[in-house]
C-alpha cells in the first residue's frame, strides 16, 4: 500500500513539473571556432602523364619549295644558301646528325624519296642526298629510272628536317613514308613551314652530271 502511494505521488510530481515548464528562450550566438586539428597524411601521387610527341620546341620543321622543273636529264637541286641564318651552331650540328625525309608532290599526292613519283603518263624513280655548306642546306634530286619524258615539273617539294634531338625519340611505329602520318608524329603544322628557294650557284655541291643514270 505504501509503495502504491509513493508511485502516485511521483507521477503527480512529474505532472506538476511538466506543467510548470516555461517557454524556450532564443538560441544563443555561435561560439568561436576551435583550433584547427593536425593535417592528415598526403594522398598518393596521381599517374604520370605520357610524354608528348611534338615538334617545334625540338627543332623539327617542314622545308617547303613550290613548283620546280627538273633539267633535261631529270635532275634538280632544292636548297637555300641562308637556310641556317637563324640557327645556333648547336642547332646546325643537330640537323646534320639528324635525318630528313623528302616528298615530291604531284597531282595532289605526296611521294616519298627515294622512290617513284606517279605522273599522269608514267612513273619515274628519284633519289636524293643532302649537303650542309656553311649556312646553306641543299638537296640534289636525281632520276634513278628510265623515263620517256625526262624533264618534269614537280608541283611542290617538302622536306621534313628532323634534328637529332627529335630523331632519337621512340617513333618506331611511325610510317615516315607517309607525309600526313610523319607530320602528325612530329607535331608539325603549316606554322612550322620554312620556305626555301632554289639558288643557281651551289658551292661545294657535287655535280649531278657525275651521277650514273638510266
Amino acid at each position: 500500500m505504501f509503495k502504491k502511494l509513493l508511485l502516485v505521488a511521483w507521477v503527480g510530481l512529474m505532472v506538476f513539473l511538466v506543467s510548470c515548464e516555461g517557454p524556450k528562450g532564443d538560441v544563443g550566438p555561435a561560439g568561436a571556432d576551435g583550433a584547427a586539428g593536425p593535417a592528415g597524411p598526403a594522398g598518393p601521387a596521381g599517374p604520370a602523364g605520357e610524354d608528348g610527341t611534338g615538334s617545334g620546341s625540338s627543332g623539327a620543321i617542314i622545308a617547303f619549295m613550290g613548283e620546280l622543273q627538273t633539267d633535261t636529264a631529270g635532275n634538280a637541286i632544292v636548297g637555300d644558301t641562308a637556310f641556317f641564318d637563324e640557327f645556333t651552331e648547336e642547332e646546325i650540328a643537330s640537323v646534320e646528325k639528324g635525318s630528313f625525309q623528302v616528298f615530291i608532290k604531284d597531282d595532289g599526292a605526296y611521294f616519298p624519296l627515294p622512290g617513284f613519283v606517279l605522273f599522269e603518263d608514267e612513273a619515274i624513280s628519284y633519289g636524293y642526298y643532302y649537303l650542309v655548306d656553311g649556312l646553306g642546306l641543299y638537296f640534289p634530286i636525281f632520276r634513278t629510272s628510265a623515263a620517256t619524258v625526262r624533264q618534269r615539273t614537280f608541283e611542290e617539294i617538302r622536306v621534313l628536317v628532323i634534328p637529332a634531338i627529335n630523331a632519337s625519340r621512340n617513333n618506331s611505329n611511325v610510317n615516315w613514308q607517309n607525309y600526313e602520318e610523319a607530320v602528325a608524329a612530329l607535331g608539325l603544322t603549316e606554322a612550322d613551314v620554312k620556305t626555301i628557294k632554289k639558288t643557281r650557284n651551289f658551292s661545294g655541291v657535287k655535280s649531278l652530271a657525275n651521277i650514273k643514270r638510266p
